[in-house]
């Protein structure tokens, strides 16, 4: 039932904000980027998505709808939440976490943390991203929200917020199989996690030892050893058995999240998502059209009290496209040369649009930096006065 209702709730604001935000490429079979006779994309899970962070592109993908327990994923929506709590500076890196007697009690992956321990919170997000920890998640969870409960709540919001419309947490850890997500919905947590950059050097160690007691934790993400531009994220082997693992990297202008669930192996899970980066990045490249400079002049406003207004476009030009395929791109625009007040902050004066024949591939509209509001009578008047005092 309370799945239900999260889901309910995610799909109302995902429909109400959908005018309004730049939505995703589909990151399923039928995405726009997985076009007919593109080289062979060789992966063993029976789900996988690749994305293009920068530019929020999915670039290609199976069964990446398909529900799965979460199991450790879990614990990158709980990273995000830590990590916002940081960057409004409500909580610190260096701050110091007093283990609870919940966080002590926690069973599975664990530092063995003692009730009453002292660690940082830098310790705790250590032992999360490198090892999987259950108590320290639960620590970490704590110096947030007092009741893992709120914490949990605060979870389905975000996941919400962040358009994860099959996702469902029940808990922060991951633990009950009842945490749901899909390769899709991981992909966009992932892409928001790594927004974060003071986490790489997390999220990229292979080994460490944390903790009073200097517990050892060793990263199941492999390829944080040897990928060229890796930036990280999580791999795990979830309680009923599935090999997952979401991996990163950054390589020029292109930051690529690949998601891959039920691999044949742990060795095939890492090969899995070093396959899905290579083809990534061999095969894709970020383009920059260029348009008239004209078009983001400031425009006319009439009837005004301002004669003009600065625009700009709603969303950047910049796209990904498969490798050499530029010359085949067109692209075209239009402005209206003038608008009329009232006009409101990000009203549409104008588009471009770029296509592959028939095909529109990237659009964007061209709006109004700020509010254009129709000048007064009075206002007219003195203008008026002022102007004729200028002549004389």
């Amino acid at each position: 039932m309370k799945r239900r209702i999260f889901i309910c709730l995610a799909t109302m604001i995902f429909m109400m904000n959908f005018l309004n935000i730049y939505c995703l490429a589909d990151g399923g079979e039928d995405s726009v980027y997985a076009l007919k006779g593109q080289d062979t994309l060789s992966v063993s899970a029976s789900s996988y998505v690749i994305l293009e962070t920068s530019t929020n592109t999915f670039l290609a993908g199976q069964g990446s709808y398909e529900e799965f327990p979460a199991s450790h994923f879990t614990k990158l929506m709980t990273l995000t939440l830590v990590c916002e709590k940081i960057d409004e500076g409500k909580l610190s890196l260096d701050d110091t976490v007093t283990v609870s007697e919940y966080a002590n009690s926690q069973q599975g992956t664990q530092i063995w943390l003692d009730k009453g321990e002292k660690i940082t919170v830098s310790e705790l997000i250590k032992a999360v991203t490198i090892g999987n920890a259950n108590d320290a998640c639960v620590a970490l969870s704590e110096t947030v929200d007092k009741k893992i409960s709120d914490f949990v709540e605060r979870m389905n919001k975000r996941a919400a917020e962040l358009q994860m419309i099959n996702t469902v947490y029940v808990d922060c850890t991951g633990v009950s199989n009842d945490n749901i997500t899909t390769a899709h919905d991981t992909a966009l947590l992932a892409s928001e996690l790594l927004k974060h950059e003071y986490l790489a050097e997390y999220l990229t160690a292979w080994r460490d030892f944390v903790g009073e007691k200097q517990s050892e934790v060793v990263n199941q993400n492999t390829l944080v050893k040897s990928y060229d531009g890796i930036t990280g994220l999580k791999a795990c082997i979830s309680s009923t058995g599935v090999n997952m693992t979401s991996v990163s990297a950054k390589r020029g202008e292109m930051s690529v999240v690949c998601v891959a669930i039920g691999s044949e192996s742990s060795e095939q899970r890492a090969a899995d998502g070093e396959n899905m980066l290579d083809y990534a990045f061999s095969q894709f490249q970020i383009y920059e059209p260029e348009i008239d400079k004209a078009l983001l002049d400031d425009i006319k406003i009439v009837h005004g009290e301002d004669e003009s207004v600065k625009v700009s476009l709603y969303k950047p030009l910049r796209l990904v496209i498969k490798r050499g395929t530029s010359p085949e791109l067109d692209v075209t625009a239009t402005r209206e040369q003038s608008v009329t007040a009232p006009k409101k902050k990000g009203d549409k004066v104008g588009s471009v649009t770029v296509t592959n024949g028939e095909k529109t591939v990237f659009s964007t509209d061209i709006v109004l930096c700020d509010d254009a509001e129709k000048i007064t009578v009075s206002k007219a008047f003195f203008k008026l006065i002022y102007s004729l005092i200028g002549e004389i």
